[in-house]
C-alpha cells in the first residue's frame, strides 16, 4: 500500500510535464506564426529570405542559391548555407551548380532554333534522323538508332545484365515497331502508343542532343555556346567558351551531398555527361540572363516560344502537363511555366515563371532536397513548398499548402 501513492504521484508528474510541454510547443508555434506574419507584413523580401532558409533547413539542403526576377530585372539574389561544408565555403549568387534537368530548357531553345531555320521537322521519325548515328550507352557503342534500340531492349530483359535496374527507362518504348517522332521524345509521349500518354523520361529526352547534332552538323556543346552561352555572356556556365574558363567554373562548383543514416551530410557524386537532358553547370545569375533572353525573344521567336510553353495535346485530345521542354499548368486562371531538376542524393533545381505577373524564380541546391519529396514529374509545381513561398510573396495568387 505504501508504494501506490508514490507511483501514482510519479504518473501525475509525467502527465503534468507532458501537458506543460504541449503548451510550450503550442505557444512557440503560435509565436513563430505571429513572427512570420509580422515579417511578411513589414518586409515581403525579408519574409521570402526567411522562408527560403527555413525550407532549406527543413528539406536538408546544405547550400542553396536563389534569384527572383520581376519585369526582367533581378529583385532578389542570395546564397544560403554552404557550397562546401568541409572547407566552410558559403554559397554565393555566383556559385556554379549542376542544374540537372533544367538543362532541358536550353535544349528546347536549341531545337526550336533549328526548326525556325528549317533544318529540323519535329514530326520526323527519330529513327530516320538517327539511322547513321553512333549512340554511346553504358554497355558500349552501337551504330544506328534501330540497332541501339534493339540491343538495349535485349540487354534490358536479361536479369543478369549489369544495368538491368535501368530497364524501366525503356518500358513500353516500342521503337522496333512504332513510328516514334522527334516530337514524341520532346514531349515525353514516346512510350506506349506514341503521342497518347505522358510519361516523364529524361533518358529518352537525351536522344534529342543527337538529333540537334545531326540537323545542324555541329557538336551539341558548340550549339549551346554559339546560340546561348556566348551571346548572353554567361561567363559562369559550362559548356564554356574556353577550357580554361571551364576549369575555373569547376573549381568553384558547389559540392553535392546526401543525407546519411544519422542525418549528417555526406559528400556525394553524380557523374553525368552533357546532353539535351542534363549536364549544364551554371549560376542563378547566368540562368537569369537566359530567362530574360527568352522573355525578350532573343533566342527563339515569339511563335516558337508560344509552342514551347503550350501543353501538349494527346492523340485523343487530352491536354498533357508538358510542352516542348517546359511544364505548363494553370492555377486560378494564371499560367505557370516551370521545370525541375533532380539528381538523386546529389543536387536539385527549380525554375518557375509566371508570365502574366512577369516574375521568375530560379533555385539551385546541392542536395536532392529541393525536388526529391514532391513528385514534380507528375506535372504539378504546387507540390513544391519553395514554389508556393515564391508565389505567395511575389504574386497575389495566395496558394496554400493544401495544394500539394
Amino acid at each position: 500500500m505504501q508504494n501506490k501513492f508514490p507511483t501514482c504521484f510519479s504518473y501525475l508528474n509525467v502527465y503534468v510535464s507532458l501537458l506543460l510541454l504541449l503548451f510550450l510547443l503550442s505557444a512557440c508555434s503560435h509565436t513563430s506564426s505571429k513572427t512570420q506574419s509580422r515579417i511578411a507584413d513589414q518586409d515581403p523580401i525579408q519574409f521570402f529570405r526567411y522562408e527560403m532558409d527555413r525550407l532549406r533547413k527543413d528539406y536538408r539542403i546544405p547550400g542553396m542559391a536563389v534569384a527572383v526576377l520581376e519585369n526582367q530585372k533581378i529583385v532578389f539574389a542570395e546564397g544560403f548555407g554552404y557550397a562546401d561544408i568541409e572547407n566552410s565555403i558559403p554559397t554565393a549568387v555566383d556559385t556554379p551548380f549542376n542544374i540537372a534537368s533544367l538543362s532541358k530548357t536550353f535544349a528546347a531553345a536549341i531545337l526550336m532554333k533549328l526548326v525556325e531555320e528549317e533544318r529540323l521537322d519535329l514530326d520526323t521519325p527519330i529513327a530516320d534522323i538517327l539511322k547513321d548515328t553512333d549512340f554511346t550507352y553504358d554497355v558500349g557503342t552501337f551504330h544506328g538508332y534501330a540497332t541501339v534500340c534493339r540491343k538495349i531492349k535485349e540487354f534490358s530483359k536479361d536479369p543478369d545484365f549489369e544495368y538491368a535496374e535501368y530497364a524501366f527507362l525503356l518500358k513500353n518504348y516500342r521503337c522496333d515497331k512504332e513510328s516514334i517522332t522527334i516530337k514524341h521524345h520532346f514531349t515525353h509521349t514516346a512510350q506506349g502508343n506514341p503521342g497518347e500518354t505522358y510519361r516523364y523520361n529524361g533518358f529518352l529526352f537525351g536522344f534529342l542532343s543527337l538529333v540537334a547534332e545531326e540537323a545542324s552538323g555541329k557538336p551539341y556543346p558548340t550549339l549551346l555556346v554559339d546560340h546561348i552561352i556566348a551571346p548572353l555572356e554567361m561567363t559562369n556556365t559550362i559548356p564554356s567558351t574556353t577550357n580554361q574558363r571551364r576549369d575555373q567554373i569547376l573549381a568553384k562548383r558547389a559540392k553535392y551531398y546526401r543525407v546519411g543514416f544519422g542525418g549528417e551530410f555526406k559528400p556525394s557524386e553524380y557523374p553525368v555527361t552533357l546532353s539535351s537532358s542534363a549536364g549544364i553547370v551554371t549560376t542563378v545569375l547566368d540562368m537569369a540572363k537566359f530567362d530574360v533572353a527568352m522573355d525578350r525573344n532573343l533566342i527563339v521567336s515569339a511563335g516558337s516560344k508560344a509552342a514551347m510553353f503550350s501543353k501538349t495535346i494527346s492523340n485523343n485530345g487530352k491536354p498533357l502537363p508538358y510542352g516542348l521542354g517546359w511544364f505548363a499548368q494553370e492555377h486560378a486562371g494564371v499560367k505557370l511555366l516551370w521545370h525541375y531538376g533532380w539528381a538523386p542524393k546529389a543536387y536539385s533545381s527549380l525554375i518557375l515563371k509566371v508570365p502574366e505577373k512577369e516574375v521568375t524564380l530560379i533555385l539551385f541546391a546541392n542536395s536532392e532536397g529541393a525536388s526529391a519529396n514532391f513528385h514534380l514529374g507528375r506535372g504539378d509545381v504546387l507540390r513544391s513548398p519553395f514554389a508556393i513561398a515564391f508565389l505567395n510573396v511575389f504574386t497575389d495568387m495566395m496558394v496554400t499548402q493544401e495544394n500539394f
